[in-house]
């Protein structure tokens, strides 16, 4: 029911009320049967609703060891590393810069025939998206404190890919060492390894420059092995930067200590499957067609490669990897 003006829209007009007739039917319909018989699985929901998500919070924990830490901000003698400080002393916190990759574009060929490539990370996180906090009540076994650490953004990994379009399984904690100046009148310098395009097995150290990473800069990487009719990418060799320390000697000669480090740390998302699936465009029947995922490898003449990629909560048991991620809120949550 409205109350409405009448028809003659002016001063004079008197409002009325106008009636809508409803018209009611009564007549007998069939209840389907999968109205009354289907029933609903709570973790087939569940499965499907995880499977379908690709958002992670990522968060963990950090037991930093180190000769460095705990000793003076300032080096000056050879007594000066093995004596830790109270006060004023090298850290966690004032000692590395924490971004968030993913595996970039842009490889290096470095074997000539498609086969070994230095891989390149992307930034995707700076040290404004990471937290890094003492863990409470939490020490190892040498009484040092442990840290936690925790993005303060959800990733949504669905939208990364690599130069071979392989999906997102692992993204990486980058720790970027910060240099700095000593008493021995000399400063510290950072240099990581690389690969020579012209000899894979010869490496060689090029200097890491000191300045702050933005989001989309890339990061030289490690040396992987990539066999394209087998999908298949692993790695060879990690990256390794090595810190060079100046200090004075008895003598008042400058002398260098050397430190290394694993700067890339990988976190696993998901894993592929061991099983390697084919199929031809061309000959396979439609619904076989459908089954093939966009990341598939074409390997020429409709004939494409792939492997699955393992369902959440399932253990492969010819590899025994798996992962199973607690999922709340519609996102993944990874702890390291």
């Amino acid at each position: 029911m409205e109350i409405l003006l009448n028809s003659y829209e002016n001063v004079d007009s008197v409002n009325v009320t106008t009636y809508q007739k409803l018209e009611l039917e009564n007549k007998q319909l069939p209840i389907l049967e999968y109205n009354i018989r289907n029933a609903l699985s709570a973790t087939e929901i569940f499965d499907a609703e995880r499977e379908a998500n690709d958002i992670y919070r990522i968060y963990g924990r950090i037991e930093y060891l180190s000769l460095l830490n705990g000793l003076s901000m300032q080096y000056s003698k050879l007594n000066n590393f093995f004596t830790p400080q109270k006060l004023y002393s090298k850290d966690i916190y004032n000692s590395f810069d924490f971004y968030l990759m993913k595996a970039s574009n842009g490889y290096i060929d470095i074997s000539g025939s498609g086969i070994q490539y230095v891989r390149y990370f992307e930034v995707i996180a700076t040290p404004n998206d990471f937290e890094l906090f003492d863990a409470g009540y939490s020490n190892n076994v040498y009484g040092e404190q442990i840290y936690a650490f925790n993005f303060n953004k959800d990733y949504n990994v669905a939208v990364y890919t690599d130069q071979f379009n392989f999906p997102a399984t692992q993204l990486y904690l980058y720790a970027k060492y910060k240099l700095g100046t000593t008493g021995s009148g000399g400063n510290e310098s950072m240099s990581g390894t690389t690969w020579n395009p012209n000899n894979s097995n010869q490496k060689y150290k090029t200097l890491i420059p000191n300045n702050n990473l933005n989001i989309g800069d890339k990061v030289y990487g490690d040396l992987i092995e990539y066999s394209k009719s087998l999908f298949l990418q692993e790695q060879l060799s990690p990256q390794i930067y090595y810190i060079s320390t100046p200090y004075l000697n008895d003598s008042n000669v400058l002398n260098y200590l050397q430190w290394k480090y694993n700067p890339i740390i990988p976190f696993q998302l998901k894993y592929f499957s061991s099983a390697l699936n084919k199929a031809n465009t061309g000959t396979t029947v439609y619904e076989q067609q459908l089954s093939i995922p966009y990341y598939a490898t074409s390997l020429g003449d409709g004939n494409m490669v792939w492997r699955d990629i393992l369902q959440q909560g399932y253990v492969d048991s010819e590899t025994n990897l798996g992962v199973d991620y607690p999922f709340i809120n519609k996102k993944r949550y990874l702890f390291l």
